[in-house]
């Protein structure tokens, strides 16, 4: 996903130029509000699971998994009538006609992950096999990655590159559709006199929350700005995603171990593993986003070099960025903790406070700083989640002493500080480096 993140936007940057670069990431952010429909089911169907999955209870599996696709097919039906509303008013809030035609081809994706993928993955996952959807995946965006490429470099048109993202998309949907009906004992019909999901609308607050978090930056954008300022957002996030989803890999795949721990009630052993899990995401999501920090700019400047429609260069915008999505990887291994335990109801608070922040701030610092301005709510929103997860894990989940954070903190800053101090003292050029990089694969 980060290769194929970093090639494929450049060369839309340079055959079709930043407006539909910035056109794209916006339709698929205004898609990405079919999200809100699952009402935190995603979040609690793998609580769910754990308990009859470690104990291979197939009845008990079919009843959450049957509970949970009943609600993922009311929202594909519910998803295809507002995918028609955007397709009608997106050309009147763009201008441009074409954007109905991405609306169609983004959205048949959309619907398809939720009526056939998204209660399979979800299976997968809590079941300690992601690496069969992952290893799916990776397959799909490699040759999503090729075919793209080349009908670029053929001269087609844009419409025709993104269908090729929706088809390989459908494509990796339908293989794990099939891989869970021949390896699973799925009686999707299955009677239940009692709701299987017990907090089956419980995730709603911590769904709404990661929405605005994940979410409103591009949206107010769209609205405030325009479509050149999205696609400079789009060029620097997809650096930072690119740190993100290999941190988000890393927290992803403890989650489902986590939660057994916490299923088979095994409080010392949880508190160890996780002691163990911390130490090392902390160290790693620092030095990750430390050095991105440091040289987010050099990069930026190189990969878009040639491409003169839009100021990409944003110091203040990269630091804002870096700070943020990093307090959001340190948040994240306590957020698994809270979600594996089905802490749902006592946590909502947070969530919808962090939300609060995050809007709040955004809407009003985006008229008076544009990027910088959603950048802010974004780090503002991020270090109070950070701050209240830490302390809530610590005293209620996991039962120790808060000195084990403060710990924490205290090597993350010495870490910090040495990767700046490197920077000050410039031992190499991070210019001549990445386009040393970039010429090696020929890119330019």
């Amino acid at each position: 996903m980060i290769i194929s993140g970093l090639i494929v936007p450049r060369e839309i940057l340079s055959h079709y130029g930043s407006e539909m670069n910035g056109l794209v990431h916006s339709i698929t952010q205004f898609l990405s509000y079919s999200i809100l429909l699952e009402m935190g089911i995603g979040a609690v169907i793998p609580s769910a699971l754990y308990l009859p999955l470690s104990e291979k209870d197939d009845d008990k599996i079919s009843a959450v998994f049957s509970s949970g696709y009943k609600v993922y097919r009311k929202i594909s039906l519910i998803c295809v009538f507002y995918i028609a509303i955007l397709f009608f008013l997106f050309p009147k809030i763009s201008g441009i006609y074409v954007s109905a035609i991405f609306v169609i081809i983004l959205g048949v994706g959309t619907v398809f992950q939720y009526l056939l993928g998204e209660p399979e993955r979800l299976l997968l996952i809590s079941n300690q096999k992601g690496y069969v959807f992952y290893r799916t995946k990776t397959v799909a965006i490699t040759i999503k990655t090729v075919l793209q490429i080349i009908l670029i470099k053929i001269g087609y048109s844009l419409t025709a590159v993104v269908l090729i993202e929706v088809i390989t998309h459908i494509g990796q949907i339908l293989f794990i559709y099939i891989y869970v009906r021949k390896h699973y004992r799925i009686d999707k019909k299955i009677k239940y006199t009692k709701e299987p999901i017990a907090q089956k609308w419980n995730g709603v607050a911590q769904h709404i929350a990661f929405f605005v978090l994940e979410n409103t930056d591009i949206i107010l954008l769209t609205l405030f700005t325009s479509f050149r300022e999205v696609s400079v957002y789009s060029v620097y996030f997809l650096v930072i995603s690119g740190v993100r989803r290999m941190l988000i890999a890393v927290n992803n795949s403890i989650q489902p171990a986590l939660g057994e721990l916490w299923a088979k009630n095994d409080k010392d052993e949880l508190r160890k593993f996780f002691n163990k899990f911390e130490r090392w995401i902390h160290i790693i999501t620092v030095l990750a986003f430390g050095i991105m920090g440091v040289m987010l700019i050099p990069f930026i400047k190189v990969y878009t070099e040639g491409i003169n429609d839009v100021n990409y260069i944003r110091p203040m915008f990269a630091i804002l960025m870096a700070v943020a999505y990093g307090l959001q990887s340190l948040r994240d291994p306590y957020d698994k903790l809270i979600l594996a335990s089905g802490h749902f109801k006592q946590t909502q608070i947070n969530y919808i406070i962090a939300a609060c922040i995050n809007l709040g701030i955004s809407v009003i610092a985006v008229n008076f700083w544009g990027l910088e301005g959603v950048a802010m709510g974004t780090m503002a929103a991020m270090l109070y989640q950070m701050i209240y997860m830490t302390g809530y894990d610590s005293k209620v989940l996991l039962k120790r002493s808060y000195l084990v954070i403060v710990k924490r903190l205290v090597i993350d800053a010495i870490i910090l500080l040495t990767i700046i101090l490197e920077s000050r003292l410039k031992f190499f050029s991070a210019d001549e480096l990445f386009r040393l990089i970039l010429n090696v694969f020929k890119l330019y």
